[in-house]
């Protein structure tokens, strides 16, 4: 039975690293592994709702061309692949374990994000703000500001 668990467990942590392939795609591209995995994460909670919206894709394709200087190509291959692996993951874990070790400004940089993923479609499911309050928990973010997070993205995505 403890077998079972241990196996379990590396399999979650080794879960996001998926096929050479993708890796190849988003180091070519020129992303540091952080950057990959807050690229699937953000595809994760796309799905939280169980229907992938324009919406959300347009938001991620968005922040990867903005925040990492990528061009539209380059983008969609990240994407894809991030895609992939978003669909393929078992847990959050494997994911969040990378990410927490980052600054805290870099962690809530990455909820800020999330959030605007989350409200692009203009409404927040129950399903997502769960997933959110499980990222925040992996990644060690404080309630205060994982509250602060979704308020102050809130009216930003109204307002526009």
């Amino acid at each position: 039975m403890f077998n079972l668990f241990k196996n379990l467990l590396e399999k979650s942590s080794a879960d996001w690293q998926g096929s050479g392939n993708t890796q190849h795609q988003w180091r070519d591209a020129g992303l540091s592994e952080q950057q990959y995995l807050a690229v699937v994460l953000m595809l994760q909670l796309s799905h939280a709702d169980f229907s992938s919206e324009q919406q959300e894709h347009h938001v991620v394709m968005q922040y990867m061309q903005q925040e990492f200087g990528l061009s539209a190509t380059a983008a969609e291959s990240v994407f894809s692949a991030a895609q992939t692996q978003a669909k393929d993951a078992t847990c959050l874990h494997g994911f969040t374990s990378k990410l927490k070790g980052l600054p805290y400004a870099d962690k809530l940089s990455i909820l800020d994000q999330l959030w605007k993923v989350a409200f692009a479609d203009g409404e927040l499911e129950p399903n997502e703000e769960a997933m959110l309050r499980k990222i925040a928990d992996l990644m060690f973010i404080r309630h205060s500001d994982y509250i602060q997070s979704k308020l102050a993205i809130r009216p930003e995505l109204k307002a526009n």
